[in-house]
């Protein structure tokens, strides 16, 4: 593994199985941030950057930074249960002994990361990460807290 910055988040390895959906309108996220997303309602089609609390995740976006302000960009949310995806840690210590373990996701100062020292909503499960610099964590979506609609 590499140790310290990262010059891209995102998927790293494992299935790439997702759909291409509309992001909502006044999305703004940084290259330098985990993309997990959830829809934006119900009853919609488009998608919506998740914040801690939510337990619905969708997917993780694909997509470097972004600025919908008017919600016309299409983008692929990869759903499969065995993609790992690379984001930045907002809180806690990384150790090897989390491996397995599930935590939050957490918004800090405009980045999505993960939240290592909460595990309210359980959304992330813990596959590796900088156990050097705690920079940036290895996660999968916990299987068990995906949105329902995901097949």
């Amino acid at each position: 593994m590499q140790d310290g910055k990262q010059l891209k988040y995102g998927w790293i390895r494992g299935g790439e199985e997702g759909e291409n959906l509309k992001v909502a309108a006044t999305q703004y996220i940084a290259a330098a941030s985990g993309k997990f997303v959830r829809r934006t309602n119900a009853d919609s089609l488009t998608v919506t950057l998740a914040v801690a609390g939510d337990s619905d995740i969708l997917g993780h976006l694909e997509t470097e930074a972004l600025n919908s302000s008017d919600g016309t960009e299409v983008r692929k949310v990869i759903y499969d249960p065995t993609a790992v995806f690379r984001i930045p840690v907002n809180g806690g210590t990384f150790t090897n002994a989390m491996i397995g373990k599930q935590c939050d996701l957490s918004v800090a100062s405009g980045i999505q990361g993960a939240a290592l020292d909460s595990s309210s909503s359980d959304v992330l499960v813990i596959v590796g990460g900088d156990d050097v610099n705690n920079i940036w964590v290895d996660v999968r979506l916990s299987v068990n807290k995906t949105y329902a609609g995901v097949v």
